[in-house]
């Protein structure tokens, strides 16, 4: 069964909803710690987002080390957040478990 309330993927919703609000870089940090199932680091982050979602894609903006810090450190603030700092390690993030 598929989360209901992912919004990664919004392929199966009619176009009578309107436009869910997301934002695509959060989706795509959580869609790398999926792929990769373990901690990462911001240069890990930083590196596959490119390899992943930029490189075959001349439309698609870079995004540098300070931008993905930034944008997962705040993920990281959030009140529901997905992810979470590992204690000890700097600049270290995993998905939090429930």
């Amino acid at each position: 069964m598929s989360d209901l309330f992912d919004l990664f993927d919004l392929s199966d919703i009619p176009v009578e909803i309107g436009d869910v609000k997301r934002d695509q870089l959060s989706n795509e940090i959580i869609e790398l710690f999926q792929m990769a199932g373990r901690e990462l680091n911001i240069d890990e982050i930083t590196v596959a987002h490119y390899r992943k979602y930029v490189k075959n894609n001349p439309a698609r903006t870079i995004k540098n080390k300070t931008q993905i810090m930034n944008k997962v450190y705040k993920m990281s603030k959030e009140r529901n957040t997905r992810i979470e700092p590992v204690e000890g390690k700097k600049g270290v993030y995993r998905l939090k478990t429930e």
